[in-house]
């Protein structure tokens, strides 16, 4: 389905319940009613092209294309990226390991495979929390300032120099990927079923739709602003060598 501005908003997550994240991410509140996609936007000032080119590259990855994103502010894809991040900081990581805490009641108080996996989880998360600060810390920034330097048709400005490109900043995506693939796989294979085996099921359903939400995540990074961002690199390269 190709989701369009008159579509009812309920309509939309009720077709793909995934979206629901994306809607989260622009501060976009349940209690739809019957109104339309325009019209939740509106209420909420959300740009409604803006929401719908997000949300269709969310729902069918051929629509993703980062030219389509260009006559959009880099801003609000910074922005989108930012409440990404505070839902898996704040609630989506904390969640699972409250999970795997709860095992260690579960199973034979000698099952060493528990405190392997909390050992292995807390490390993801460290690396996760990394890469994260890495990004809002120096990536942002460094996009947002040449943003301004667009804006202003100047030449590539001295305190640019020395930094990284982004080509560089973004080579941990597959390093984030790849440790929580690992963790599913250690779930699969070695940790002993609880009492309550529903718990271990909701576990790993959580872990897979947070992998799938990452890489979602990972793709507006990597397919939409990065190449943005690397056309901004090469205009005031450009720029300078005139």
């Amino acid at each position: 389905m190709h989701i369009t501005e008159d579509i009812k908003m309920v309509d939309v997550v009720q077709h793909d319940i995934q979206l629901l994240a994306v809607i989260q991410r622009f501060e976009i509140p349940l209690g739809f009613k019957e109104d339309t996609v325009r019209q939740v936007c509106e209420s909420n000032d959300v740009n409604v092209e803006f929401f719908l080119q997000i949300a269709n590259s969310f729902h069918d990855k051929a629509f993703l294309d980062w030219k389509k994103f260009k006559k959009f502010p880099v801003q609000w894809i910074i922005t989108y990226l930012k409440n990404a991040h505070r839902c898996y900081v704040d609630y989506r990581i904390p969640q699972i390991e409250k999970q795997i805490k709860s095992f260690e009641q579960q199973v034979d108080i000698n099952e060493k495979n528990i405190k392997l996996l909390l050992d292995f989880f807390r490390k993801y998360i460290k690396e996760f929390n990394s890469h994260i600060e890495q990004e809002e810390t120096n990536v942002f920034p460094y996009i947002l300032e040449l943003d301004c330097l667009i804006k202003d048709k100047s030449s590539l400005d001295l305190s640019l120099k020395g930094k990284s490109s982004i080509n560089q900043y973004h080579e941990e995506h597959n390093s984030i990927e790849e440790t929580l693939f690992d963790l599913k796989s250690i779930l699969l294979k070695y940790l002993p079923p609880p009492v309550n085996n529903c718990l271990y099921n909701n576990l790993i359903f959580d872990i897979f739709r947070l992998e799938r939400d990452l890489l979602d995540h990972a793709e507006i990074e990597e397919n939409v602003l990065y190449p943005l961002v690397r056309e901004m690199e090469d205009v005031l390269m450009s720029n300078k060598n005139d």
